[in-house]
């Protein structure tokens, strides 16, 4: 499955752009498989003057984001959330085909052919008044998952889509920031404005992903830009490090309920992008340029970024720092899903490695086959955690349900939720309250237990260490 990334600034100004050009660049020179740029920012659109002497076409009178739009908007029936279908479904995918008919090839001077440009219209046929006239909000009321849907369909087609969104407040802004991507660049600048716009922008988008879309959890990366090395404000740019450093790590805590012990300053020292003259004026792209090759130049930044972006967490952290011993686990389960905890145990493989969590072998049965020593480890607290794989199976054991709620007040108790099943509601889940059988990835599913379980440990070793100080 591809990415989709959304680059957003809350003010103009960033580099936003030219960011997000420097990175589609770097990409498609890192995979086989097709690269996207999506210009979003319909009101100042301009990704496209980067590419210019590299478009394999005349785009002048070349249709984009806007006239796609425009005619799902006439040619598609109203579908209310969650009420879609297989034959919904099929006009969705058959209209998303359509835009393969949109995108202009780019070709670079090693002449890869694997970037593509689609532009946010025709700029020659009245765009700023249908831009302005468009309703987006409406649009989005009409067929809510038409973006959710379509993002998943750019994944199958792309291995990275990059979008480049409008700055500020803006209904387009939030289908480029909530709605499509996997991953979210907050490019920024040093000064108050920029960087609480994008911090408010990043509580907003997370949240929502957490509250109505907890399948496809939401990666944020900020970028610090145009960032002075010229020796002349060497003091003032370490102290606005420092300060937009502590409140990144402030909203990731809040953000992904991550310990106190969260540290950001590595990724900060490696991660900005310098300001540099050369590229001050026109649309000139760093990573094409012959030029400027040694450790420290803007190539070199952009090239930190896209190897951070293959991360799923920026943050360094010691939140199991001063761990007595391992948390111990106990596995709860039914026995025609003894395959899915065996994938679960998979995924759970680098906490035990890393001495995070342990589990006793010979203690994984199935509740069908347990015995008295097995029934007083999950109902007595002898073990640190219980995990539940709740599915319509186990539900039907209701003496060992009852075993394992009454265990609760001894140790923590959370549920995996396999398939829809009743009388465990009171269980907390790792798997957002949605079932494994319904995510369109398993792979993804699986991962996300793996990453809610580590999250919910940390806070639970915190809380540990602060009871006994």
């Amino acid at each position: 499955m591809g990415e989709i990334i959304t680059f957003y600034s809350f003010k103009g100004g960033t580099g936003r752009s030219m960011a997000l050009a420097n990175t589609a660049v770097l990409l498609s020179r890192k995979t086989e498989g097709r690269v996207l740029m999506m210009d979003w920012d319909m009101e100042a659109p301009g990704l496209e003057d980067y590419f210019r002497p590299h478009l394999l076409e005349d785009i002048n009178n070349q249709s984009g984001i806007l006239e796609w739009v425009e005619s799902a908007n006439k040619k598609l029936p109203k579908i209310p959330y969650k009420q879609g279908n297989e034959s919904t479904t099929a006009k969705l995918i058959k209209y998303f085909e359509k835009i393969n008919d949109l995108i202009i090839p780019v070709k670079l001077h090693d002449n890869s052919t694997n970037l593509f440009l689609l532009r946010s219209g025709n700029r020659e046929n009245e765009y700023a008044r249908r831009v302005t006239g468009f309703d987006w909000a409406k649009f989005y009321q009409k067929i809510p998952e038409f973006f959710p849907e379509f993002s998943r369909w750019l994944s199958v087609h792309f291995d990275y889509v990059l979008i480049d969104s409008r700055t500020g407040h803006s209904d387009t802004g939030g289908i480029c920031t909530v709605s499509m991507p996997d991953k979210l660049v907050l490019v920024f600048t040093p000064n108050e404005q920029s960087l609480s716009g994008v911090i408010q922008t990043a509580h907003s988008a997370a949240n929502y992903r957490i509250n109505y879309d907890g399948s496809r959890p939401l990666g944020i990366f900020p970028l610090p830009s145009r960032i002075d090395f010229s020796g002349v404000a060497d003091a003032k740019r370490e102290t606005w490090q420092n300060d937009y450093r502590l409140r990144w790590e402030k909203a990731f805590r809040e953000i992904y309920e991550l310990p106190a012990t969260i540290n950001l300053k590595s990724y900060f020292e490696n991660i900005y992008i310098r300001h540099d003259s050369n590229y001050a004026f026109g649309e000139e792209l760093a990573v094409l340029s012959l030029g400027n090759n040694h450790d420290s130049s803007i190539q070199k930044d952009y090239e930190r970024l896209v190897t951070h972006l293959a991360f799923e967490e920026i943050w360094e952290n010691q939140p199991f720092a001063n761990m007595a011993k391992p948390f111990e686990v106990f596995f709860a389960f039914s026995e025609q899903d003894n395959l899915a905890v065996r994938k679960c145990t998979n995924y759970l493989g680098s906490l035990k490695r890393d001495k995070v969590i342990n589990w006793n072998e010979p203690l994984m049965i199935p509740v069908e086959h347990w015995k008295t020593d097995i029934q007083q480890k999950a109902g007595e607290g002898r073990a640190d955690v219980i995990l539940v794989f709740a599915s319509s199976s186990f539900a039907n054991q209701p003496d060992n349900v009852k075993l394992i709620l009454d265990g609760k007040q001894n140790t923590s108790v959370f549920k995996i939720l396999l398939s829809p099943t009743d009388n465990m509601d009171e269980i907390e889940s790792l798997s957002r309250q949605k079932p494994i059988s319904d995510w369109p990835n398993q792979e993804e599913a699986w991962t996300d237990v793996a990453k809610t379980l580590r999250y919910k440990l940390a806070k639970l070793h915190q809380k540990k260490l602060t009871q006994t100080t």
